[in-house]
């Protein structure tokens, strides 16, 4: 294996640690990897002033109130331009795509008690050029490598010095528990005590987002899954892929994945796997040409979150 094979294949596994815990020790990661605190140090400081990488805080849908999701495919007749501005900025929006085959653009929407979807779905069905909207509702959220998924409640509350916290970390995700509890007017070890009781909790979750944006690397391909067996089933094989995301949905597909490599091999591989188990009946896959949006609750503002108890019941 040559220098640079053996770079890539460390920056890689760097990223995936990253991508799990974004507060992850370097320390602890190098040791993982055989290689040094320094080497990592760099890995990752050189993929954030790259702008290749965002270490943030996702906050769970139950904390913001999101009660329904959906996956849309958007059929467009003319400039996609102006579709994916208006999708970027629509707060509930949380990943904008455009993507290869029929559809041009896609988009996960995550809103609050009826009619918001509908409303929703509306508005994107005003903007220019928008010919066609598939919707795909999500009937539950099994798998996202970068939120939290929504539990039904556990009773937490956040108060103002938590909100204060969770705003700090959208800036910088590895801030440190001295800087936090300056910001939060508390001490270090409060901190502390508040953000691993918030992501004990599944109320936050700090993670590494990849800026994909047009990379040819690390490609993603979104599939849409049609099974021939019970869904729980279907469900359990595509777990063994280790998906991006994975959710169970009603409307024209059963379970909607997002598989990833380092790779194009590496995708087309997986993609024979899920076509080869005997409970998938059909896919449809369009691979990500341009990730342009990926947050999970960053844009929104805790102190307009019509829930301020999270888990009362509702």
């Amino acid at each position: 294996m040559d220098l640079t094979t053996a770079h890539e294949e460390l920056r890689a596994k760097v990223l995936r640690e990253l991508r799990d815990d974004g507060r992850a020790s370097y320390a602890r990661i190098a040791e993982l990897h055989g290689t040094t605190r320094r080497a990592v140090t760099h890995i990752v400081q050189q993929a954030i002033e790259r702008g290749l990488l965002r270490i943030t805080v996702s906050l769970s849908p139950d904390l913001l109130g999101h009660e329904r999701f959906g996956y849309l495919q958007i059929a467009v007749d003319g400039p996609i331009a102006p579709i994916r501005e208006a999708l970027v900025a629509m707060p509930e929006t949380t990943f904008v795509a455009e993507i290869s085959g029929g559809y041009a653009i896609d988009a996960e929407i995550r809103v609050g008690a009826d009619p918001h979807l509908r409303d929703t779905v509306d508005r994107v069905r005003a903007l220019p050029h928008v010919r066609e909207i598939r919707l795909h509702h999500y009937e539950s959220i099994e798998i996202n490598l970068y939120s939290p998924i929504r539990t039904g409640g556990v009773g937490i509350k956040i108060d103002e010095t938590d909100r204060a916290i969770i705003q700090h970390l959208q800036r910088d995700g590895r801030a440190t528990f001295r800087e936090l509890g300056e910001t939060a007017a508390i001490s270090p070890s409060g901190a502390r005590l508040r953000l691993t009781r918030l992501t004990e909790r599944g109320a936050v979750k700090v993670v590494g987002i990849p800026v994909r944006g047009e990379r040819a690397e690390a490609p993603t391909l979104g599939v849409g899954i049609q099974s021939s067996a019970p869904v729980a089933q279907a469900l359990a094989r595509v777990r063994e892929l280790d998906p991006e995301f994975l959710a169970v949905s009603v409307g024209g597909y059963d379970l909607i994945a997002t598989l990833s490599g380092e790779s194009n091999d590496e995708v087309l591989a997986l993609v024979d796997r899920l076509r080869s188990y005997p409970e998938i009946a059909r896919i449809e896959s369009w691979a990500n040409l341009r990730i342009v949006k990926e947050q999970y609750g960053e844009g929104d503002t805790l102190s307009a979150s019509p829930r301020t108890a999270w888990g009362d019941g509702r």
